[in-house]
């Protein structure tokens, strides 16, 4: 080091005086800015020189770029952050390619490698997904984009998932390290310590973000004692290869995905990784079993989240446990998440995992089977696929009974007693849900018993046995409040409201929808949702208000479309009569154009009409309204549009909120897409009528 800045600075070496001394001595009186470049492979010299000139020289400033902090005294870091990048699975416009980083930058290499190459929709949509891939990775998105010419946008991001063998072919004149994504990754690979290759292979199983509880648990061993993971993950954020964020109160880790898939190969490439991926399933088993017995608590929605958030950790447990046919733990960990899959509305997912598992052969406790089948039975009822949730709930309950499982039992009769409710066969469901009651009563499950109490509750109301309805309701809801289940609360309020419809207390039944269509909004749940919307249309129809029932029709008709199900025989045979008065009462042109004016409306619209008093049609201008009710936006959603309406970059909303750019830029998508605008002006102007 010594020798090359004297070289730059043409400082003469003097025969019998250290070099460094000579560098002092030219660098003492002088105001200098000495820009080193790309030091990490020279840390300790690099480091000990440039503190050394720095306490000797007062003019002298540094500007150093590097894989990891020199640790020098008076060293201020700036973390160079990725592209910003378009957010996954947004539908985007050709013109808001520009919008990110990302995208200009392959855009901008894709017509320098081939001066034809022109972005058409289609190709848009492909760059899109690239660049979100590769997490804006510049060298990432540079070497994908060399390989236009030889291969279609949509022939690239097809390949993407084996970056490694795609993101080979960079510029000759390059350094090898800049040559090829594996090259870049060798280069960093190379300055690791053993434990720090160690660790770096192991924290590859993570799938997304990770916490320090978790390295800890999985990551340790023989080699790295649990107390030594913190301090190694910080040298690997140090370098660059793993990643910090702000996540609430805590902090989350993750390595970007071209970097996980290199470290995967270095971890299958050890004797250990078999033993990596077990220790990381068992541990989401447990995380999972934990919050599955936290969602019928009050702390419901914290673990609602911490679901989200780990969702694709516990898709990786899955995936590995039915590779492996570990099928006790595959269906124990499917079994536990089940009911946050029907919560989210994950069905079609939940009953892949649940049926994949179920039909696995292998050693496996009947009980975690029993679970399984539950869950399992119950989306598919969610589904409106009736059959198959018999099926699935007959073989459970032939099976809770064998094990004298009496919580088995009691679900399986739930989803028996609630499929004969749903295909309007009462008396049956009457019985079969009476039987579960008297199960969770005697086992001290409030929690179960509301939910029975629930379903009760709707074959009440289907038989017009209003009253008693009504009891049901209170009831329930009494115990649901007790135990904080909130989506129980919710669907709750809703059968409520229909018992008071059918008592004709119309102010009861708007103070429960109103606290329903609240709830949904919080918990995000489409298929209650559409109950509410349901049930609110009926009371509209009652009210004589034709116009504002059909536009809530409309709007929960819609919704269970795109849940990819129906309304059930008895909903029907419920719910027509009063469909049938409202029509009744106007124009059938002018039902049929309110009916279509909710089917346009998003979620959060729709949960913004009907909490308006009067009968019209949902237009932007409610928007200003809803958005202070907190009704379409997030917390986190609403102080970034403020921001946005203040004329704010997303670099500068980053640095005010203290996160990423590609957060803001993932939390810009959905705002656009939950206000249905299209620019940063749109946001500011509908915040200025608030």
């Amino acid at each position: 080091m010594p020798q090359a800045l004297a070289a730059s600075l043409e400082a003469q070496e003097q025969p019998g005086r250290p070099l460094t001394e000579t560098l002092l001595e030219a660098l003492h009186s002088k105001n200098l800015l000495l820009v080193l470049d790309n030091c990490e492979h020279l840390i300790g010299a690099v480091g000990t020189l440039v503190d050394l000139l720095l306490t000797r020289c007062p003019g002298l400033r540094v500007l150093a770029t590097s894989r990891e902090p020199l640790g020098v005294e008076g060293e201020v870091l700036w973390q160079v952050p990725t592209l910003s990048v378009p957010e996954p699975g947004r539908p985007l416009k050709l013109e808001e390619l520009r919008g990110y980083e990302s995208s200009r930058l392959f855009v901008q290499r894709a017509r320098a490698r081939s001066s034809s190459f022109a972005t058409s929709a289609k190709d848009a949509v492909a760059v899109a997904e690239i660049c979100c891939h590769l997490e804006g990775l510049p060298l990432a998105i540079e070497l994908a984009a060399a390989r236009v010419g030889v291969l279609s946008v949509s022939q690239i991001s097809g390949m993407l998932g084996d970056e490694l063998r795609l993101l080979n072919s960079g510029s000759r004149t390059a350094p090898a390290r800049h040559q090829t994504l594996r090259g870049a990754l060798d280069w960093s690979y190379a300055l690791l310590s053993e434990p720090e290759r160690v660790l770096f292979g192991r924290l590859s199983v993570f799938a997304g973000s990770f916490t320090l509880e978790a390295a800890e648990a999985i990551c340790r061993g023989e080699d790295i004692e649990q107390e030594d993971v913190l301090d190694l993950i910080g040298r690997l954020v140090d370098k660059s290869l793993v990643v910090a964020r702000v996540a609430g109160k805590d902090i989350r880790y993750r390595l970007l995905e071209p970097v996980r898939q290199y470290a995967l190969q270095k971890l299958e490439e050890s004797a250990e990784a078999e033993d990596i991926s077990k220790a990381h399933a068992v541990f989401f088993l447990k995380f999972a079993e934990k919050a599955d017995k936290g969602l019928n608590s009050p702390a419901h929605t914290a673990w609602i989240a911490q679901l989200e958030t780990e969702h694709d950790n516990l898709r990786a447990a899955l995936a590995w446990a039915l590779e492996r046919d570990e099928t006790d733990l595959g269906l124990r960990l499917a079994g536990a998440l089940g009911e946050f899959w029907y919560i989210r509305g994950h069905l079609n997912e939940g009953r892949q995992w649940l049926e994949a598992v179920l039909a696995k052969d292998g050693s496996t406790t009947a009980l975690a089977r029993t679970r399984a089948l539950a869950r399992a039975g119950y989306i598919a009822w969610e589904q409106g696929d009736f059959e198959q949730a018999t099926a699935l709930s007959e073989e459970g309950l032939a099976l809770a009974r064998k094990l004298g499982d009496r919580a088995g039992v009691a679900a399986a009769l739930l989803t028996l007693g609630t499929v004969a409710l749903y295909r309007n066969n009462c008396e049956k469901a009457t019985a079969l849900l009476e039987e579960a009651l008297a199960l969770r009563q005697a086992s001290g499950d409030s929690a179960g018993v509301s939910r029975v109490l629930q379903h009760l509750g709707m074959a009440a109301v289907t038989q017009q046995e209003f009253v008693h309805a009504a009891a049901l309701f209170e009831e329930g809801l009494r115990l649901a409040r007790e135990t904080g289940d909130k989506l129980e609360i919710m669907l709750l309020l809703g059968q409520g409201a229909l018992a008071y419809i059918g008592l004709g207390d119309y102010q009861r039944t708007s103070a429960l929808c109103a606290e329903a269509l609240e709830l949904s909004r919080e918990l995000e749940h489409m298929h209650g949702l559409a109950f509410i919307l349901h049930v609110s249309a009926l009371a509209a129809s009652a009210q004589g208000r034709p116009l504002r029932s059909a536009r809530l029709w409309g709007a929960a008709e819609t919704l269970l479309e795109a849940l990819d199900t129906n309304l059930s025989p008895v909903g029907r045979y419920y719910y027509n009569p009063y469909i049938a008065a409202a029509r009744a009462q106007t124009e059938e042109t002018a039902w049929e154009d309110a009916q279509a004016e909710g089917s346009k409306m998003s979620p959060a619209e729709a949960i913004a009409y009907a909490s308006l008093s009067k009968d019209t049609a949902y237009t932007p201008e409610h928007l200003p309204a809803a958005i202070t009710k907190g009704i379409p936006l997030t917390r986190r959603e609403q102080e970034i549009a403020k921001l946005v309406a203040q004329g704010l970059t997303n670099r500068q909303i980053s640095k005010e909120l203290f996160i990423s750019e590609r957060t803001v830029a993932s939390h810009l998508g959905r705002i656009f897409k939950k206000l249905k605008v299209h620019s940063r002006e749109q946001i500011k102007e509908l915040l200025q009528e608030k």
